[in-house]
């Protein structure tokens, strides 16, 4: 057995000198870590899978809020009344209602494409998930607040609605909305007051009074032959309950003769309500007639452009027939609707053509809005359906 030097450090020399130490471990840190290039290679691929991974996660969504809105923890949707805290609803594509103590909230139609609801009472806080599947509507009583992705409050009182656009935009619709609809953007917001009859008066028995060009035309059809008129009460009856957002029940008290009788006889502010009535009490089908009636009978009308306009949204959202839907949109463009709906006709008519496989027509569209709007909210879309 060899006998180790003592002391042992003495018999031992080193085997390199620092600096070939040193070059030992670049070699080693060279062979652990892959090149510059190779990183950059495995960076790149890296966040591919995770960009792969995030669309996978949003297709899943996407899939699973096709359906009917439910409640976030997946029960159907049904009327609440908040207790006199309030209650925040959460909902299944990410959108909240918060609503005030007391104020009650009742679903009217929910599909893959749209969201109907009612305020019946109290004061509400909407925030809308951006860039869902749905449009939104709300029934207020004195109008109907429609949304894609914002944030608003609507607060309803006896005889007035205040509504407030705290983020995004809304349009507000109802025949006691100045020129019938406004558009309201982040900040703005709106009073609508229920106008008030004298004393004594009901809206059949208000005294005579200068004849408007849309009232003339009215007149001229009372020489026409009409179905045999409908009892004051039962007249009255479907007004007050559409005007307080029962639609359902508004359908019901007039039934299929009814609706068609007061369709052939009523003036403009009347036949956009049993419009709304029918779309809003599931009847979409039936509410054309009375926009049709308007672009008909009262062409020269100041809203006949907002009747057009309602019919080209009920063509291509409810009833899906985007051919029609063009028709009715540039009808509303002829008819000269107001400036600040204009850019949303020119948006939904190059939907409407590219839903019907019209790609020369839909190109044109898309054409006619970058001109009108070279900085609007949708020129990317617009943009997208020129290539």
């Amino acid at each position: 057995m060899t006998r180790l030097p003592d002391p042992i450090k003495d018999g031992l020399t080193a085997p390199v000198n620092e600096e070939a130490l040193a070059r030992m471990w670049r070699r080693i840190e060279a062979r652990e870590r892959p090149p510059r290039r190779e990183r950059t290679r495995l960076w790149s691929v890296t966040s591919l899978i995770a960009a792969a991974a995030v669309l996978v996660v949003v297709w899943g969504i996407g899939r699973r809020d096709r359906g009917p809105l439910r409640f976030a923890d997946g029960r159907p949707l049904s009327a609440v009344e908040a207790p006199a805290a309030g209650e925040v609803l959460s909902l299944s594509d990410g959108s909240t209602v918060d609503l005030s103590g007391g104020a009650r909230l009742e679903p009217l139609e929910s599909s893959g494409t749209s969201f109907v609801a009612a305020l019946e009472r109290g004061s509400a806080h909407f925030e809308v998930r951006p860039g869902g599947p749905r449009r939104w509507e709300i029934e207020c009583g004195l109008a109907t607040v429609e949304v894609v992705g914002t944030g608003f409050d609507c607060q309803r009182a006896p005889g007035r609605l205040h509504v407030a656009v705290e983020h995004g935009a809304v349009l507000v619709r109802g025949e006691r909305v100045p020129e019938r609809a406004r558009r309201l953007a982040a900040g703005e917001s709106l009073d609508v007051l229920e106008a008030a009859s004298p004393a004594g008066e009901t809206p059949d028995q208000a005294p005579p009074r200068p004849a408007a060009p849309a009232e003339a035309a009215e007149a001229a059809e009372a020489a026409e032959p009409a179905a045999p008129a409908a009892p004051t009460g039962e007249t009255n009856a479907w007004r007050e309950l559409a005007r307080g957002g029962h639609h359902h029940e508004a359908f019901a008290a007039l039934g299929a003769q009814g609706f068609s009788r007061e369709a052939h006889r009523r003036g403009v502010a009347d036949l956009f309500l049993l419009a709304d009535v029918a779309r809003l009490s599931g009847h979409a089908a039936d509410a054309v007639a009375p926009l049709e009636r308007i672009l008909s009978r009262f062409p020269g009308d100041p809203q006949a452009s907002l009747a057009a306009l309602a019919l080209g949204r009920l063509e291509l959202d409810d009833l899906h027939r985007p051919a029609e839907a063009a028709v009715a949109l540039n009808q509303a463009l002829d008819l000269g609707v107001p400036r600040s709906l204009r850019e949303d006709v020119r948006a939904r008519l190059v939907e409407a053509y590219a839903r019907a496989g019209n790609r020369p027509a839909e190109r044109a569209a898309a054409e006619a809005y970058v001109r009108e709007f070279p900085a609007g909210r949708d020129l990317s879309t617009a943009l997208s359906h020129m290539r």
